[in-house]
């Protein structure tokens, strides 16, 4: 299939090569409340699947359909949600993105709190969820969708720089809150207002990759 045409079976938008911004959205503190499952649970599901998972599922879901209709899940990654979007249908919209994906974690937010057993839940590790939070990398970039087995999978170095990025030091200058972290690659088309923490990361693959990084939290939300 020529790079330039798009699937028979594609939305209209979902060109097979392009500029796209790439979102990843990754839950925190998700490892360690799988490990106290695990440690309540055991590995034994024959007696049924243990209620964790589903309030895991949930707080996805809520990912997952609270970055639509701007961008379109690739697809789940564990503990996070890929989605990307056509550069040219985001492009000059930064401020507005920000605060779509604002209103995602608070989405998010709700489903936790929905999730969250109450006092009378006899499993020790379901109430941990309520410690689970989140971290959304934002990059912009040319990447390919190829088709893989029955699906698609976007492939690309920009794929490559957004899934190196969940791993970095922002955490370490701003605490546990929640954050948004916007390439100078994904800013710059944007058109996003100045503002926010500067930070750079460097990978031995990658080289270095600056941007900014932003709330989570919409202004004037409860932490």
């Amino acid at each position: 299939m020529d790079a330039t045409t798009t699937r028979p079976d594609a939305p209209v938008d979902e060109v097979a090569a392009g500029e796209r911004y790439l979102l990843i959205a990754d839950i925190s503190g998700f490892t360690g409340f799988m490990a106290s499952v695990e440690e309540a649970h055991g590995v034994d599901f024959s007696g049924g699947i243990p209620t964790a998972y589903s309030l895991l599922g949930a707080l996805l879901d809520s990912v997952a359909t609270g970055v639509e209709p701007d961008f379109q899940l690739v697809k789940l990654e564990g503990d996070a949600v890929f989605a990307c979007a056509p550069a040219a249908a985001l492009d000059g919209r930064g401020d507005a993105v920000v605060e779509r994906l604002q209103q995602m974690y608070e989405r998010f937010r709700t489903a936790r709190t929905n999730a969250t057993p109450g006092p009378e839940h006899d499993c020790t590790a379901c109430p941990n969820v309520a410690y689970l939070d989140l971290k959304v990398i934002l990059h912009r970039g040319m990447c390919v969708r190829q088709s893989v087995g029955t699906g698609s999978d976007l492939l690309g170095p920009a794929v490559t720089v957004a899934h190196r990025l969940l791993k970095n030091a922002i955490r370490e200058r701003v605490g546990s809150q929640p954050y948004l972290f916007v390439t100078d690659a994904a800013a710059s088309g944007l058109g996003l207002t100045p503002g926010g923490l500067p930070h750079r990361e460097r990978y031995p693959d990658a080289g270095e990759v600056s941007g900014t990084v932003l709330d989570l939290r919409a202004a004037g939300a409860e932490t």
